[in-house]
């Protein structure tokens, strides 16, 4: 029921319990739109500023206010759900811009107008459609004026998140295409990462296509919930029969003669066929290759060794056993308060430390009226979506830069980075409880946001209990029945869990990819070195997209889907300018490409990544920061809005036909 209000009559008792539950600055954003009234933003309505990453469910405002909202929300949304119009359904950019700010309790600037307008309405639908009981909508209807040439067809190059983004839009454009998956089930990391705890430290209602909203039943979702998301998505839009299960693509070799890419597959049975296509998109990722640390003896240990990326479906017999778990990453931190009930001992050994930062809807789940809500009012759940996404957006970004007045003995850049630092010290002092004397070994000596901010779910509390014990330094060598560390201690186990991370630096190894006169982009990156326009793509290589390519990952926001739509939003964008000047090919010129590469490295010099003596995997061997995204995520959004074809050299397709083929006829981009 509803505080301080009466049930109003003939209200449904699941949508008075959404009420009751709602986020209060969503609903007032909501209620601007509904009544056409400013009011729901001003004065006593005006919620407090959230702290960290809560939702501020209630606003910080006085319960006799939130009553006054929800009353207000109730009838406002009863009338919706019977069919009357919202009052505003079209706010001007400065509107928006001002319902995110006072929601968020910090102003956001004007120039994120046109990306939030986007957020809320992903799909262009009808304002009707948002305002209630929008079951689906057509995705990408403008695609499907795309007219790709007869015969043009597309490979994808695997089925996880990136490939799932790409078939969507493909379809929706009328491109036949085929997806070469090795593993026998969809879902790329997902299917690959069940190990106890597994789960997204980005909130679900951010980690899911903006074309395919999902009943979640957590507000952070677990592995197998997310790979039932992805399976969904796939039935959805008839996915599956376009896949080719078991089946890797060794390499792709550019035909100049016919403009196309022949791929070299190999199935389960180990036999070798050819598949030619007009375009590859590579959706392999960057966390799909299990790095193990190189040391004596890994082979020897007589127990259960496993890498949490490689968990057995079996499971592992971890009842009353010495565990030992190498790594401190987003992985142990989730993978050890999940088995730490189970273990007889847990012996954690970390090389470094690692800033986490409190989680605090870690597990909750979303009540059945909520779910519902976000259903039958879509708006509802775009603004909460949407609010979200600034935590995980932007936000942080100035925490960033490094300030070259600010000099704290390396411990932060700047003073918001200070800021933080701070508060999360602070955190993980309270979060040890009793157990202080693990203050030293668990507090970074580096700045905030200089690795992976991680979420933490209990891993401070975790440690801190009596069975569980932290050894600072590397394992060395691996014996039968134990671990011997770099201080020369050694630590008996019976089961061995590795949560070393990824190679994540050597973009789509082991596949062989040769462009434009047999170049090979893996000699083209040096190995480790990789460099593409947007991330996207690369000269001497047309008609070839790579989806969560170098220099994409977002370090202070963002998340994988947000950042594959974007590129594949982009990549549609190209192939219309391409389609529609009769021509078939595209390849982005080289100095459009380098300028780029300039920037991201010219930028990344302000940033914490470059800060003296950090170390984290979005740096290769050479010191260059090779994963993250420099810009800020509006940035990039604007980058990838539409695609110009006069970065790219293009010419025309050539005639595929028993006779001789013609010769290309290349052209500069955009200028037919």
């Amino acid at each position: 029921m509803i505080e301080g209000a009466e049930a109003v009559r003939g209200t449904p008792s699941w949508l008075e319990d959404a009420i009751a539950r709602a986020n209060i600055p969503t609903l007032a954003c909501l209620l601007v739109q509904i009544t056409g009234d400013r009011c729901w933003i001003e004065g006593k309505f005006v919620p407090s500023k959230p702290r960290g990453l809560d939702d501020n469910d209630t606003g910080g405002l006085a319960p006799e206010v939130q009553a006054e909202v929800r009353q207000a929300a109730l009838e406002g949304i009863k009338g919706l759900l019977a069919g009357r119009s919202m009052a505003m359904p079209e706010p001007s950019d400065e509107l928006l811009v001002e319902m995110m700010s006072v929601s968020l309790g910090e102003e956001i600037p004007l120039e994120y107008a046109p990306m939030i307008r986007h957020e809320l309405n992903p799909l262009g639908v009808e304002a009707a459609q948002l305002a209630a009981c929008a079951t689906s909508a057509e995705p990408f209807a403008e695609l499907a004026s795309v007219s790709a040439p007869e015969g043009f067809r597309a490979l994808i190059i695997g089925a996880g998140i990136s490939g799932l983004c790409a078939a969507v839009n493909l379809s929706a454009a009328g491109i036949p295409y085929t997806i070469v998956e090795r593993n026998s089930r969809l879902g790329g990391v997902w299917h690959e990462n069940n190990y106890p705890g597994a789960a997204c430290d980005v909130p679900s209602h951010l980690y899911s296509f903006s074309f395919a909203p999902y009943d979640w039943s957590r507000y952070f979702a677990a592995s197998e919930e997310i790979q039932r998301y992805l399976e969904h998505v796939a039935d959805l839009f008839d996915i599956r029969r376009h896949i080719r299960f078991d089946t890797e693509v060794l390499s792709a070799n550019y035909d100049e003669g016919s403009a196309e890419w022949e791929a070299v597959l190999r199935g389960g049975d180990d036999i070798e066929e050819k598949l030619r296509a007009d375009v590859v998109i590579s959706a392999v990722g960057a966390f799909n290759k299990p790095r193990y640390p190189d040391v004596p003896g890994i082979d020897s240990f007589a127990g259960p060794s496993v890498h949490t990326a490689r968990w057995p479906n079996s499971g592992v017999e971890l009842a009353g056993r010495r565990v030992v778990v190498v790594g401190n990453g987003a992985s142990a931190m989730q993978v050890v308060p999940a088995i730490a009930d189970q273990a007889g001992s847990i012996t954690v050994i970390q090389r470094s430390t690692q800033w986490a930062a409190p989680f605090p809807k870690f597990l909750v789940e979303v009540p059945a009226s909520i779910q519902r809500l976000m259903n039958e009012v879509p708006l509802y759940r775009l603004w909460y979506r949407l609010r979200l996404s600034w935590a995980f957006n932007d936000k942080q970004y100035a925490a960033l830069q490094k300030d070259p007045d600010w000099d704290n003995g390396g411990l932060s850049i700047n003073a918001l980075n200070d800021v933080h630092r701070r508060g999360l010290t602070a955190y993980i002092k309270s979060e040890l409880g009793d157990a202080q004397n693990l203050l030293p070994q668990v507090l970074p000596d580096y700045p905030p946001f200089g690795k992976r901010m991680l979420m933490d779910n209990g891993w401070f509390r975790t440690l801190a209990r009596e069975h569980v014990h932290l050894v600072s330094g590397a394992v060395t060598e691996v014996l039968p029945d134990r671990v011997r560390t770099s201080d020369g201690s050694e630590h008996e186990a019976d089961v061995i869990i590795w949560a070393t991370g990824f190679d994540v630096v050597n973009f789509l190894a082991p596949m062989e990819l040769r462009g434009i006169g047999g170049r090979s982009l893996h000699d083209d990156w040096d190995g480790d070195d990789a460099r593409a326009y947007l991330g996207t793509v690369v000269p001497g290589f047309p008609n070839f997209f790579c989806l969560y390519g170098p220099n994409t990952q977002f370090g202070h926001g963002g998340s994988l889907i947000s950042i594959v739509e974007r590129q594949m939003h982009y990549v549609m964008s190209l192939l219309r300018s391409l389609f529609e000047r009769d021509l078939h090919s595209v390849d982005v010129r080289p100095e459009v490409h380098e300028e780029y590469a300039r920037e991201i490295d010219r930028r990344h010099e302000r940033m914490i990544w470059t800060h003296p003596g950090m170390s984290t995997y979005y740096r290769n061997s050479k010191g260059r920061v090779v994963v993250c995204n420099p810009f800020r995520i509006i940035e990039f959004w604007e980058l990838t809005d539409v695609a110009n074809l006069a970065d790219y050299n293009a010419w025309a397709a050539v005639r595929r036909a028993p006779a001789a083929l013609s010769e290309t006829d290349r052209v500069g981009g955009g200028s037919q």
